[in-house]
């Protein structure tokens, strides 16, 4: 279950799109129209598996877009992470842990990613931080629904 943020409107989701250069997958965009991220609740039926760990995360909160609080928007976190980020990508949230969760939005990498840029997990290195979890925004919904 996620306690949503809201809605987000169409144009500033574009601004985001264009301050970021990206496009942004249909099914995530009709998500922050409609709930705008929020809180995911936090139960054993939500956990995300990352299968190179062989260890499953908990997500904490989906990130949207001008949602009241600045630690909840995709902008706060972008705008600190920004020269982490691989072009064609987003932060859309975080874990309990405080890793990140990036969308690539196109390309040969396309899906969702933990980040685990605070190196909670002794595997993580400076040059291997990045685990695959989905092959879309879709799938990785379903996991946490």
């Amino acid at each position: 279950m996620i306690e949503e943020f809201g809605k987000a409107q169409i144009e500033d989701i574009k601004a985001i799109e264009k301050r970021y250069n990206v496009h942004l997958p249909s099914e995530y965009v009709s998500f922050l129209e409609a709930s705008n991220g929020g809180v995911v609740d936090k139960s054993e039926s939500n956990q995300v598996l990352i299968e190179d760990l062989n260890t499953t995360i908990n997500i904490d909160v989906l990130y949207g877009v001008n949602t009241g609080e600045s630690a909840s928007n995709i902008e706060t976190w972008m705008e600190k992470l920004k020269e982490d980020m691989m072009e064609g990508s987003i932060i859309i949230g975080d874990d309990l842990m405080q890793g990140m969760i990036v969308m690539i939005c196109e390309g040969e990498f396309e899906g969702i990613y933990y980040w685990d840029d605070s190196f909670q997990f002794e595997e993580s290195t400076d040059e291997e931080n990045t685990y695959w979890i989905a092959k879309d925004f879709l799938s990785f919904l379903d996991m946490i629904r």
